[in-house]
């Protein structure tokens, strides 16, 4: 069955190495959807050429001669936005070029493996799949924010004893990386609740998200350890290939259990587990993100009568999972993102 043109997704690569060029118009052009309609050597090439042609989605590596990949998305920002996929090979000293690549605008990420032979099919339909979601995306949220300069604030003291009787499970996934900053610097230091939060994000880049969301927040904020305690004013963040799940005990219990609509880890897991030990003290939030995890686990908060928030299709990147939960009539209220936060801490002060 052949692609009409209208249907098919132009991709933009640019890469200063002409292997990954080669590579990577070989690894997608594979999918019949996808057609490789330009290439760039830097980021000046790449605007130069844009003048003349709007592909739907560029593949964008961040180390260039001439113009780097993070000033592009600047630029990109201040121009046409298209939906930007970094596709780089990093370890984990690079996570905090990835993240901040994703505040400047990016709309996902992809880690090219140090060895590009051991790339399977399984990687490959993970970056076609991403180019597919993207290229529905909304690129007029993007405009940069720039959490990361904020400076950091004064945290508030911790008690190492106590158990919060309420708790905050924010899912989140494509586009909403810069969603979860914002709402986490905008929660009071006397919030009292837990805060769970579940970010699809690989492995290597979920402690240093939480790193720097604990930088720009005035609660803590840290990766789950396995029988970590869930308190008030600490926010616990999902590390990346692990389900998160919460205990009789109040606790954390980390696990690499199947995967849920391919993901792991599964805002739906951490969502009823959640539920089943707070009830009525728990409330849901759902960002930006493709596909329909969250939306069982908003359905299992609101019957459990617990408050259910989603981020409304205007202010999403992809208004995928929200709309999933929507439709579930699992949602209380859809909201702008910027309201998100306030919408959470009066939620909190209705629970006795």
């Amino acid at each position: 069955m052949t692609t009409s043109v209208q249907n098919r997704i132009d991709v933009m690569i640019v890469n200063d190495s002409p292997y990954m060029i080669e590579f990577l118009t070989n690894l997608i052009s594979s999918n019949p959807k996808i057609k490789v309609s330009s290439t760039a050597r830097d980021g000046n090439e790449a605007l130069r050429k844009l003048k003349h042609m709007r592909p739907n989605v560029i593949l964008l590596d961040l180390e260039m001669p001439y113009m780097d990949g993070l000033t592009f998305i600047g630029e990109i920002a201040k121009q046409d936005l298209i939906p930007i996929i970094v596709v780089s090979n990093y370890s984990q000293s690079g996570t905090k070029l990835v993240l901040d690549s994703l505040e400047f605008g990016a709309v996902d990420f992809f880690s090219i493996p140090e060895d590009v032979s051991s790339i399977n099919n399984d990687l490959k339909n993970v970056l076609i799949n991403k180019i597919e979601v993207v290229s529905k995306s909304n690129p007029l949220v993007l405009a940069p924010k720039a959490i990361s300069r904020l400076k950091p604030v004064q945290k508030k003291e911790i008690s190492t004893a106590g158990v919060a009787t309420r708790v905050v499970v924010i899912g989140c996934s494509t586009g909403a990386p810069r969603v979860v900053s914002h709402v986490l610097s905008e929660l009071p230091a006397d919030l009292h609740a837990g805060v769970l939060v579940v970010q699809h994000m690989a492995k290597q880049f979920t402690a240093g998200f939480a790193s720097r969301l604990n930088e720009i927040s005035k609660l803590k904020v840290k990766e789950a350890l396995e029988g970590d305690l869930i308190q008030e004013g600490v926010v616990l963040v999902a590390p990346g290939d692990y389900h998160m799940v919460v205990k009789p005990s109040c606790k954390i219990s980390l696990n690499q259990g199947p995967k849920r609509f391919g993901i792991r880890p599964s805002i739906n897991i951490t969502m009823v587990s959640a539920s089943e030990v707070y009830g009525a003290n728990t409330i849901g939030v759902l960002l930006s993100g493709m596909g329909q995890d969250g939306a069982f686990g908003m359905k299992i908060i609101k019957k459990r009568h617990g408050a259910t928030i989603a981020q409304d299709e205007a202010s999403s990147v992809i208004f995928g999972m929200a709309k999933a939960a929507q439709e579930l009539h699992a949602v209380d209220k859809m909201i702008h993102s910027d309201q998100i936060a306030t919408q959470i801490v009066q939620e909190l002060n209705k629970i006795v």
